[in-house]
């Protein structure tokens, strides 16, 4: 009897709501910093984390796109706060995710460091140990996106990350609606595309002759003269943010 009790109150354990919570999220962390470490509560895919904050960590992250939502308090210890980005992330599977909100109150993803199954992290980063783009998962992702900028924040969050084919860069164009942001995807992609020579096929996603001249235009005053895949140069490049390795 005292064995049927015990085996019962195991089962109970291992089946509760919290255990089958646990299963539906994945393996993947998020840390975010405002770019002056500032203080911010955060709304990550609806649920609300009130606690003020100046570095959020969130684990269990399943891959994919997720909405954010970031309020920064204004005005001291005792001041409101006001969101001041409110959009998508993408959030890779087994991975940390590292992103501030710059001080143009875009979202920046710092670095992304993949992680084995038991928790440790993967060396190296570079260009070539990075994996060539899953087309259909990021399609998949874009296609929840309900705004054009959240779905282009999306595909320039996984371009970024990977080895990206001119193919690729075209079938990712054709999933918006406007010119002018598939003008903005393709000059953004060319950088990270592994094929540069076949890059004229991403000329057909486009509607009007003058996008394919500034595309046109754009490559061939392409600087390629620091590496191309240098993320974190990159940031630093065109933001202001002290990086800190310690997060």
């Amino acid at each position: 009897m005292k064995r049927l009790i015990f085996t019962l109150a195991v089962l109970g354990v291992l089946f509760t709501p919290e255990s089958s919570e646990a299963q539906r999220y994945g393996s993947s962390e998020l840390r975010l910093r405002m770019a002056d470490n500032s203080v911010f509560t955060v709304i990550f895919d609806r649920k609300i984390y009130d606690v003020p904050t100046s570095l959020f960590r969130l684990s269990g992250i399943r891959a994919g796109s997720h909405r954010l939502v970031v309020k920064k308090r204004i005005g001291g210890r005792y001041g409101t706060y006001r969101t001041v980005y409110n959009g998508s992330i993408y959030i890779r599977a087994n991975s940390v995710v590292r992103a501030r909100i710059n001080r143009y109150n875009r979202l920046v993803i710092k670095s992304i460091t993949p992680v084995y199954d038991d928790g440790g992290y993967v060396d190296g980063g570079g260009y070539y140990n990075k994996p060539l783009l899953n087309l259909a998962q990021l399609q998949n992702s874009m296609r929840h996106a309900s705004f054009e900028n959240d779905k282009r924040i999306i595909a320039e969050q996984a371009i970024s990350t990977h080895r990206v084919k001119a193919n690729q860069v075209y079938r990712i164009l054709t999933m918006f609606s406007f010119e002018s942001t598939k003008l903005k995807v393709a000059k953004f992609a060319y950088r990270y595309c592994v094929d540069k020579r076949n890059y004229y096929l991403v000329n057909n996603a486009f509607t009007f002759s003058s996008s394919i001249r500034e595309l046109n235009n754009y490559i061939g005053n392409y600087r390629s003269d620091y590496y191309d895949d240098d993320w974190n140069y990159y940031n630093k490049r065109d933001y202001y943010d002290d990086y800190n390795d310690g997060w």
